[in-house]
């Protein structure tokens, strides 16, 4: 893990001495291993490193081939090392090193702008090409590497924050008011946007190409969208799913210190703590060591999972270390904010500064977690679905008789019909549908009363202007869920905001269940093997019986953090009703604010707009602050 940076002007000018220098300097903290820079004319590339894996100290970065007629900047690792270091060598290419970063360097010599469709792993990159005077850049299929950016068909400047941009001179600090008015209702539309007008996010699987006055962009990745995996036995699907989830799970603890891993005592962080666990003992675990950790929290408050981890540490009869959450008093989070010149973080995701810390006091750089379980595993009832339009009635009267004996008749038969038969109405009529939808008002979601009106407006217009096409012309209903699941824009941008804060402490978290390998598997498999009666993520639980506890296997629950939102939400209503409605920002509509906290105090726990207050504090104490940052 590292930060990259990059300055490159297409207008005839030189970049500025010092320029490069300050971006990196402003995130120093991504590059406690050194920070080193690349200038000549009218480009300059910045590394700040952190050493993650043996290979990585081979290569000093940014990293030239031969002539210097390339110049990369990488952050991140290659899940497919093994194979694409054998490729590059059957093609006879000079490999000076054993790091990513070459292979990801010599990727591009050989296949150009094809080489991320060569990539598997966890990737930002920017490569200058000084042949071609072009600058070209990519990130992973999922986007688990930050990359943001500013181009005004000039000058592109990059780095894997938005503070470094927010700093370089010429880039206008303005409020993004498109977006800021999704944080404040809590409605994430777009995708690649960030709260400042003129940063974006290169979006996941895609890469571009910036030139003078030019600039193209592709999508090179895109996950099935049918089921072409069918074996005649569940038993042949348990098996691969074994056999790819112990891939995911090696390739992502590469590296040359022991590797740790959250335990939370769900299915998916179990999962793979567990998978990892039965590779160190086999010898087989690319790493000199693995650790656990999981959240403790104060006895008898919620959320307590305190016992499925320990069921899982007795199980594997290992020691997870118990550490209570990180719940710090408001100011280090309007603090967190004006440092890291964003959003200060959500409550919930600051908790893992605690874990964190102990990671790295263990003498480990890589936490693994269990993100994308519920994505890729959880399921929905589309079995019935993709069960009928195979005419595949059988299948279906087997599926509808499973889920009357979990969870009833009449719940058995609205599964049928909502997820079975009123998908395979005529296009028409969904058409119909939706414009009736629209119909009913411009915010089908509930009326965001406390964002001002011209917010309101932004949100309208976005709302009208949704591109849809890219899910609405996938027919199996399953796999549309899951490629909604994959392009969901808050998602996006809460992995870039964990990324930064993983950076501050020192570690890289790696996410085995977002591996490309793992989506493109879930996308090909039939829907019924996720969720069958009441069990969800039923093939995870087939195929890693005897892995885990009966315990979490059978867990049905899931951990509500709210907690650390209310720790803070209960003592704020002067701050969120007086204060920051009066700061002159116009976001707000202090009336609405108001309103909106009482349904905070009065509604059940979880109904409450924790979100959405904590939305509007982050972003309007950032702003009140802007003059001073």
């Amino acid at each position: 893990m590292s930060g990259i940076a990059a300055i490159i002007r297409f207008d005839g000018g030189d970049v500025e001495p010092g320029a490069i220098e300050a971006m990196t300097a402003e995130m120093a903290y991504r590059g406690p291993d050194g920070i080193a820079h690349w200038r000549q004319g009218q480009a300059a590339l910045g590394h700040c490193a952190l050493h993650t894996t043996a290979e990585s100290f081979e290569a000093a970065q940014p990293l030239a081939n031969d002539d210097e007629s390339i110049i990369l900047v990488l952050d991140g690792w290659l899940h497919n090392y093994d194979a694409l270091r054998g490729d590059l060598l059957a093609r006879g290419v000079n490999l000076r090193s054993r790091s990513d970063a070459e292979l990801v360097l010599r990727a591009y010599e050989v296949w150009g702008e094809d080489c991320p469709v060569h990539l598997e792993g966890e990737f930002a990159f920017v490569v200058w090409d000084r042949r071609r005077n072009a600058a070209f850049c990519a990130r992973d299929h999922a986007g688990l590497k930050p990359l943001t950016y500013h181009w005004d068909d000039n000058r592109l400047i990059i780095a894997s924050d938005p503070g470094p941009i927010l700093i370089t001179p010429g880039v206008k600090r303005e409020a993004n008011n498109r977006m800021v008015a999704q944080v404040f209702a809590n409605e994430w539309i777009t995708r690649g946007e960030t709260i400042w007008k003129d940063v974006m996010r290169l979006l996941p699987a895609t890469w571009s190409r910036f030139g003078p006055n030019s600039r193209h962009d592709c999508t090179y990745w895109s996950p099935p969208t049918e089921v072409t995996i069918t074996y005649k036995r569940d038993e042949d699907y348990y098996e691969h799913y074994r056999e790819l989830f112990a891939d995911c799970v090696r390739g992502a603890s590469r590296s040359h210190l022991p590797v740790s891993a959250d335990v939370s005592g769900g299915l998916d962080s179990s999962a793979v703590f567990a998978q990892a666990e039965y590779l160190h003992q086999a010898g087989r675990l690319p790493a000199p060591g693995l650790k656990g950790y999981t959240y403790k929290f104060e006895e008898g408050s919620a959320p307590d999972e305190i016992e499925y981890a320990r069921a899982v540490a007795a199980h594997l009869g290992v020691a997870v270390r118990e550490i209570a959450p990180f719940i710090p008093e408001l100011d280090w989070f309007t603090a967190r904010g004006r440092a890291d010149r964003d959003m200060a973080p959500y409550p919930n995701t600051a908790m893992a500064v605690a874990i964190g810390d102990a990671v790295v006091g263990d003498g480990s750089r890589v936490l693994m977690n269990g993100e994308g379980g519920d994505e890729w595993l959880g399921g929905k009832p589309f079995y019935y679905n993709e069960q009928l339009r195979a005419w595949d009635l059988a299948s279906a009267a087997k599926s509808f008789a499973a889920d009357r004996a979990a969870i009833g008749l009449r719940q058995a038969l609205y599964r049928l019909i909502r997820f079975g038969i009123a998908p395979l109405a005529p296009k028409s009529l969904l058409a119909l549908r939706r414009k009736i939808n629209l119909a009913k008002g411009p915010n089908t979601y509930g009326n965001a009363f406390w964002i001002s009106p011209e917010l309101d407006r932004l949100l309208t217009e976005l709302r009208v202007g949704r591109d849809r096409s890219g899910y609405l012309s996938i027919s199996n209903m399953a796999r549309r869920a899951m490629f909604m699941a994959l392009k969901e824009p808050y998602c996006e941008l809460a992995r870039d905001h964990f990324d930064r804060q993983c950076a501050r402490q020192g570690y890289e978290p790696r996410t085995p269940m977002y591996a490309r390998k793992f989506i493109e598997f879930a996308f090909s498999t039939p829907e019924r093997l996720r969720l069958q009666g009441d069990t969800r993520k039923y093939l995870h639980v087939m195929a890693l019986d005897g892995m885990l506890p009966e315990l979490v296997l059978q867990r049905k629950t899931k951990a509500d953090f709210s907690l650390a939102f209310e720790h803070h939400l209960d003592k704020m209503k002067y701050l969120l009703t007086d204060v920051l409605p009066a700061t002159g920002t116009g976001h707000l509509d202090s009336e609405g604010v108001a309103k909106l906290y009482e349904s905070y105090r009065q509604l059940p726990v979880d109904e409450r707009p924790v979100w959405e207050l904590w939305g509007l504090f982050s972003c309007e104490s950032l702003f009140q602050a802007d003059a001073s940052i």
